[in-house]
């Protein structure tokens, strides 16, 4: 047996003989039934016919026919070269079959020569790990002529010459001879699992493609028993045979994503748990080495259940791992119905699939997520008057308790709290659960002292032997349970801030409010936006460029109307950010509706300063808003407050020709970028007094903007649903 290295340039060759023992064909490239080829960026995937005559030939011209859904598609002609014979043709991605026919002609007559049916263009999966990454089931019965798979999954079994003649099939989340849920160490043609299946499913009926997984998981495994084994034969290691049956199928360079449900078996022995992390670093590195299209790794952190007394730990391990990979993203199983201690329901590795399915439809469907799709994850832990707070990502909310064979158990009593250097963790110190949006708040007992909390530590309630299944935490848009974390450090008090997770100051500049708040990792730029109004207020531009290492700044001005004061104190804000804070001497400036006034009256004067600009449903002449001189309601209220802060009567205010569009000489000569995105229907700031009214005179200065159109939307809301186009203009204009 070669080993895998040598396997992987294994050609595949397939010998069909003609009622002639003068000639033999032998193929090296050749569609098989049922064979699923994976598609690429234009949505459909070459298909080759080739192969050379051993012998004497018995003709010399040959012919290939193609039939998309039983209708002749295409046709392909040919002579032979030098004993050689090649054709090739294209085929759709989509919910269609197509069916080929080789014809070589003999005595001026096409004889048919070879046939393959069934024959798709879509997306194609690896599912591994142990026996969750494989579950199969009776009540699995679902079926599609656009869900495959190829091979045996033979688990830790020999992979023998019977199992080869196993090739291309209809994938099935049953197992041959099961009742109930099971099949963890049985051989299973074109196994996929309960959840692959409904995965499939989901692909297929949700985004229109085909897709093959392949599916090789064995059961009770460990990490070490799915790693590369390079001096081994690859057909006596799981990875091995895996690998053996993706280069068979002719998929080796277009996995798209890898999902792994592994770990349980690693919690026994702590040298094992110690060596995940680095043994999982180098697993990866071989999954990229072999699959060279490799895109996304799923990763599913365990339940609390079947392992040893590392099982904590380990899921801790797990979400560091994805926290260090930006190709690996973790989903939760915690809160998914039907555990029974170490394995679920068949209902709950469909969860499985629904869980894991909105991720995939993102990565690779250009699915918008329209709510959150990930489980929360802690992002800060602190004592905030003698109360432990845990800030998640997103929204949250918890069942307050269960009852388990007649007793209550409450989730106050799943947090364990240990001091430093002191392994052994108390519980039962939590008096009380409130939730603040993304916060839930921890009443302690008397006053804490403890330095380390942890959620979840194993699979039994505590002092029971009854297996735990709630209460959880859960986010409010997906219902998904939280993470569990282990051994987090609760930070002192500090006057610890925060702002959507990330770390907030509050002071004063001259007397003056301002925030800054700090990305998590500052870009090696750093750069920063620059809010002139309406601090939060439809934040999903600013949050993303946190994301992107962007520092966002606020200074409150949103009274002065762009007036010299305004202005005055703009610029001794840009010093201290530039100075103190040593930010990006090019910043991103952004103003919704009044905050045009400060942000295009600042520009003006300091384009020289300015990476881009932001400006969103942006007021560019007071006399439309607040004034409503124009086609505008106007606001009689800060109309007169407008006045007051420049010190006009009104007629001195009608005559004012220091609004923005009065004043756009050095945006225009210094080519400063601009972005205004605007409802068409807005009756507040119309667009014909204000966006429009600057486009147009800058145009005449010899310079121009983008325009956002939000057709039949009027003042509100503000921004972008996904911001995406907003963040690439930035990133577009700062960074690069």
């Amino acid at each position: 047996m070669n080993s895998f290295k040598g396997s992987l340039f294994f050609i595949f060759f397939i010998t069909l003989t003609v009622n002639s023992t003068a000639q033999e064909l032998k193929f090296t490239d050749v569609p098989e039934d049922y064979r699923l080829y994976a598609r690429n960026k234009l949505d459909s995937a070459k298909v080759y016919v080739s192969g050379v005559v051993k012998g004497i030939p018995a003709f010399k011209e040959y012919s290939l026919k193609v039939f998309k859904n039983g209708v002749l598609y295409d046709t392909q002609k040919d002579t032979l070269k030098n004993k050689k014979f090649s054709l090739s043709t294209k085929i759709d991605a989509g919910l269609h079959q197509f069916k080929f026919e080789f014809y070589i002609k003999k005595n001026n007559i096409d004889s048919l020569y070879l046939t393959a049916n069934n024959i798709v263009c879509g997306d194609a999966y690896i599912i591994s790990g142990q026996s969750n990454s494989h579950a199969s089931s009776s009540l699995s019965t679902y079926s599609s002529p656009y869900c495959r798979s190829f091979g045996v999954k033979t688990g830790f079994k020999t992979y023998n010459d019977n199992d080869k003649q196993v090739r291309w099939g209809l994938a099935t989340g049953n197992c041959p001879n099961l009742e109930g849920v099971g099949g963890w160490f049985k051989k299973n043609p074109h196994g996929v699992g309960i959840w692959g299946m409904e995965l499939m499913r989901l692909i297929v009926e949700k985004h229109q493609v085909p897709v093959c997984i392949i599916n090789g998981g064995s059961g009770s495994s460990s990490i070490e028993q799915n790693m590369l084994y390079p001096e081994q034969p690859s057909l006596e290691t799981s990875f091995g045979r895996l690998a053996y049956r993706v280069n068979e199928a002719g998929l080796k360079n277009n996995i798209k994503a890898i999902l792994w449900h592994q770990g349980e078996t690693n919690t026994n022995i702590l040298e094992s748990y110690e060596a995940y992390e680095s043994n999982f670093d180098t697993l990866l590195a071989d999954w990229k080495k072999v699959y060279l299209g490799l895109e996304k790794v799923y990763l599913f952190q365990l339940h609390p259940g079947c392992g040893g007394d590392y099982a904590s730990q380990l899921r801790e391990k797990q979400y560091e791992i994805a926290e260090k990979y930006d190709m690996i993203d973790i989903m939760s199983t915690n809160s998914v119905i039907g555990h029974d201690g170490c394995h679920f329901s068949y209902e709950g590795y469909l969860e499985f699939a629904d869980r894991i399915f909105p991720l995939i439809s993102r990565d690779f469907y250009n699915k918008k997520a329209e709510t959150i799709i990930t489980p929360p994850k802690l992002q800060n832990v602190y004592y905030h008057d003698d109360n432990v707070v845990l800030k998640f990502d997103q929204p949250i909310t918890y069942s307050e308790k269960k009852e388990v064979k007649r007793k209550l158990h409450y989730l106050k009593n799943q947090f364990f709290f240990s001091k430093k250097n002191n392994t052994e963790q108390v519980s039962n110190i939590v008096e009380s659960i409130t939730i603040d949006d993304s916060k839930l708040i921890l009443k302690i007992k008397g006053k804490s002292a403890f330095d380390k909390i942890t959620y979840l530590p194993n699979k039994f309630y505590t002092n029971t032997k009854n297996v735990y299944n709630g209460p959880w935490i859960k986010g409010v848009e997906n219902n998904i349970g939280a993470l569990s974390f282990y051994n987090k450090t609760i930070k002192p008090s500090n006057n610890i801030k925060e702002w959507h997770g990330y770390k907030i100051v509050d002071s004063t500049l001259n007397g003056v409010k301002f925030k800054i708040v700090f990305p998590k990792i500052a870009n090696k730029n750093r750069n920063w936006i620059w809010r002139a109004r309406f601090w939060g207020h439809e934040p999903q531009t600013d949050l993303a460029l946190l994301e992107k290492g962007f520092h966002l700044a606020y200074i409150d001005v949103g009274g002065l109307f762009g007036n010299e004061k305004a202005v005055q104190i703009w610029d001794d804000f840009y010093d201290a950010m530039t100075t103190k804070y040593k930010l990006n001497p090019k910043v991103v400036l952004e103003g919704m509706s009044r905050g045009g006034l400060i942000v295009l009256n600042w520009a003006n004067r300091n384009a020289n300063k300015i990476a881009c600009i932001y400006v969103d449903a942006p007021v560019c002449d007071f006399k439309s808003w607040p004034a409503g001189k124009g086609i505008g309601k106007g606001s009689p209220s800060a109309w007169e407050n407008c006045l007051e802060q420049y010190g006009f009567s009104e007629k001195e205010a009608l005559l004012y020709n220091g609004n923005p569009i009065n004043h756009l000489e050095y945006l225009a000569s210094n080519k400063v970028p601009i972005l205004s995105v605007v409802g068409d229907a807005d009756k507040v700031v119309p667009v014909i007094e204000n966006t429009a009214l600057l486009q147009k005179r800058l145009i005449e200065l010899g310079w121009d903007i983008t325009i956002i159109h939000k057709p039949k939307v009027g003042h509100h809301p503000h921004s972008l649903k996904n911001p995406k186009p907003i963040v690439d203009f930035i990133l577009k204009n700062s960074i690069n």
